[in-house]
């Protein structure tokens, strides 16, 4: 299917593991999730990003996330994929995410070009509201970004086609995109939220199948509850932003990812992973990028 289609739906298989556990009649595994973001990758390879070697530190959280044991069922990125919007970048990440072997999806951010991630990722870029369906669970998509801009919007169109899917569909529900739809209590931060984020959320409120929104561009992670929906933010693989600062600041956290564990029943659990040690330091006293 076409990446640029409005809602394209696609099943994959269950993993060998979890088809053993359930021909054995034990518990079902969950599904597990691995959603990395903001990598902020050049077409040179020794790019930098404040001090940090983007290609670099997105390899070694990468390999941290498919150092488990257990293997992923998808991975997720959420934006912010290539910094200069170079064909080059987009067709490293390609490549790389295909050695994988794991089905991914990726929405665009602030700082993405939308016509080369169609281009070079192919199906895996999703559209404005796109739908995967895993196992027992809808992964919804969506692009909240708008050019020249690097806080975020949704269009009536999506507003309309979220609602038309959720009352569609009541499997359990998590919804991705790059921008926050809610305040995270950072000044400078939330200038640049989902402008009218209040409608995704209202339409949270009308569907408690949506168990949460997951989001990127913040650098750091963020976990708030509305009722029985989480919001999720997931570090960067690159650099952070320090919490709760008025201005633009950057934390000595290192770099990570953020797990999933989905199950059948609609419950899930979630955790921050990040890398024990990278040699390279963030710029801590740079005012912006």
């Amino acid at each position: 299917m076409s990446a640029n289609k409005s809602m394209p739906i696609a099943s994959f298989r269950q993993s060998s593991q979890r088809q053993a556990a359930r021909m054995a009649n034990e518990a079902p595994m969950p599904l597990r999730l691995l959603q990395l973001t903001d990598l902020h990758l050049f077409a040179d390879s020794a790019g930098q990003l404040l001090g940090i070697t983007t290609r670099d530190s997105f390899e070694a959280v990468l390999a941290l996330a498919m150092s488990s044991p257990r293997s992923a069922d998808a991975l997720i990125l959420t934006g912010d994929l290539v910094h200069d919007e170079s064909p080059a970048g987009y067709r490293y990440l390609r490549e790389t995410l295909r050695k994988t072997d794991i089905p991914h999806y990726c929405v665009g951010g602030n700082h993405d070009h939308r016509n080369l991630m169609a281009e070079y990722l192919g199906s895996s870029a999703m559209g404005p509201v796109a739908l995967r369906r895993l196992d027992d669970w809808n992964l919804i998509f969506l692009d909240s970004s708008e050019p020249g801009r690097d806080g975020g919007r949704l269009g009536e169109a999506q507003i309309g086609q979220l609602q038309d899917l959720l009352a569609d569909n009541k499997a359990p529900s998590m919804i991705f995109l790059h921008h926050h739809p809610a305040p995270i209590h950072s000044a400078w931060m939330d200038t640049m939220r989902v402008e009218n984020g209040a409608e995704l959320l209202a339409l949270c409120d009308q569907n408690p199948q949506v168990k949460a929104i997951l989001f990127g561009h913040v650098h750091q992670s963020v976990s708030l509850h509305r009722g029985s929906c989480q919001l999720l933010g997931a570090p960067s693989t690159c650099f952070q932003f320090m919490p709760g600062s008025k201005d633009f600041a950057i934390d000595d956290a290192a770099p990570g990812f953020r797990e999933l564990m989905l199950y059948p029943d609609g419950r899930f659990t979630t955790s921050v992973v990040r890398l024990d040690h990278y040699a390279e330091l963030p710029l801590y006293q740079a005012e912006g990028y």
